[in-house]
């Protein structure tokens, strides 16, 4: 059972950042504190958000109160949504205390930058993650967008993936999942996304590189990296210490990937049963309420698929 600290946003209604990530890492047997980033009534694909974002004196605070009573004995730290330059050099600190009492530290890193090539944070932010928090991450899961931004590399092949793994890897990172990427297809097939991760053995320097290839479901999601990452990171600090050698990530990737498959399919399945219509292209901000509503990932009733995933979608070497 891992013991886990999870930075980042949190919403009173609906399933973004923490309240994304906590019920299924729980549900598969871990233990999670949750500090909180902001504190927003929903999330911002609504057309109104209240609520407030908390300071980096704020995050620091409350760490410090979990040190002064002795409830940082954390083996796992889980950072999402930052929003802000001074929130990501507060984890920087919190990261290297709990790496200092345990060495061993898992840091998993979910760079919440941007998605379909719209940056959510400031762009000061890129630099910050790549130069700052990338180095002391244990695994890092960008999206496409953020993986291109981190390793200025566009993303359209296999290769090119493989190759923003390889930049990740050279900045410091021992393990990458670049966890949907929309790639050429030599068919035409756009129907498809791939994950694309990659596991490097600091001792050898032998590298895993693996694949997933998964159906695309058009539709309004929000909250699916803070999902996966939680994922992630609970079958990954299931299975690796069963492997000795590389192939937890891949392992833990297929379980995670097929979870959020089916809770995304529950969703849409969910959307479609309130009878919203749903119209194309809708940029945030003018998307009716009801049928944002409708796409709110469907965790709770999906709990079966969290705690007894399926792997339907295996990982294959690149």
């Amino acid at each position: 059972m891992a013991r886990i600290l999870s930075i980042q946003s949190h919403v009173v209604s609906g399933y973004v950042g923490n309240r994304a990530a906590t019920f299924p890492l729980q549900l598969l047997g871990h233990e999670v504190d949750v500090i909180n980033t902001v504190q927003f009534s929903n999330h911002t694909g609504y057309n109104a958000v209240r609520g407030d974002r908390f300071s980096a004196s704020h995050v620091l605070d409350l760490f410090a109160g979990l040190q002064t009573n002795g409830l940082d004995a954390y083996t796992h730290l889980l950072t999402g949504y930052m929003g802000n330059s001074d929130n990501v050099r507060a984890v920087e600190s919190i990261a290297c205390q709990l790496r200092q009492k345990l060495p061993q530290l898992t840091f998993v890193v979910d760079p919440v930058l941007g998605d379909d090539g719209a940056l959510y944070v400031p762009r000061e932010l890129i630099d910050l993650y790549r130069d700052v928090l990338c180095p002391l991450a244990t695994l890092v899961t960008p999206n496409q967008f953020e993986a291109e931004l981190l390793t200025n590399t566009t993303i359209t092949t296999l290769d090119t993936a493989k190759s923003a793994c390889n930049e990740m890897h050279r900045i410091g990172v021992p393990n990458v999942v670049i966890t949907s990427a929309a790639l050429d297809s030599e068919n035409g097939d756009c129907e498809m996304l791939h994950l694309i991760g990659s596991e490097l053995c600091p001792k050898s320097g032998a590298k895993h590189q693996f694949a997933i290839a998964f159906p695309r479901l058009s539709g309004y999601y929000t909250g699916t990296g803070d999902l996966f990452a939680a994922l992630l990171l609970a079958h990954y600090a299931t299975l690796a210490p069963q492997f000795a050698a590389p192939g937890a990530l891949a392992r833990a990737c297929e379980l995670a990937t097929a979870t959020l498959a089916g809770i995304m399919q529950a969703t849409k399945l969910h959307q479609e049963s309130t009878g919203v219509d749903v119209a194309a292209n809708l940029p945030r901000g003018s998307r009716p309420n009801n049928m944002v509503r409708g796409f709110e990932l469907r965790i709770i009733p999906s709990r079966h698929l969290i705690s007894n995933p399926t792997a339907s979608f295996q990982a294959f070497s690149i």
